[in-house]
């Protein structure tokens, strides 16, 4: 399963697919980080947008086996 080789690796799961946030609330929290974009719509150019910005905002170590969720306009980290 991806989210188990990510956690035993020490790598994040950048993604747009919510039910990453569901295996990290119910199987793996604390031991994954997981990055979840939320862009809409959902096309090369808002995603990368997202990301730019959310790079500006974020510390990097300070996420590290937590539940991330970005927009455009907000980022919300959950541990």
């Amino acid at each position: 399963m991806i989210a188990e080789y990510a956690a035993e690796n020490n790598m994040a799961i950048l993604t747009l697919d919510l039910d990453f946030a569901h295996i990290y609330h119910t199987l793996k929290k604390g031991t994954l980080s997981v990055i979840v974009i939320r862009a809409n719509p959902a096309t090369a150019s808002s995603i990368l947008e997202t990301l730019i910005t959310a790079h500006r905002k974020i510390n990097f170590h300070e996420i590290q086996n937590k539940l991330i969720m970005i927009t455009k306009k907000k980022i919300r980290i959950i541990t």
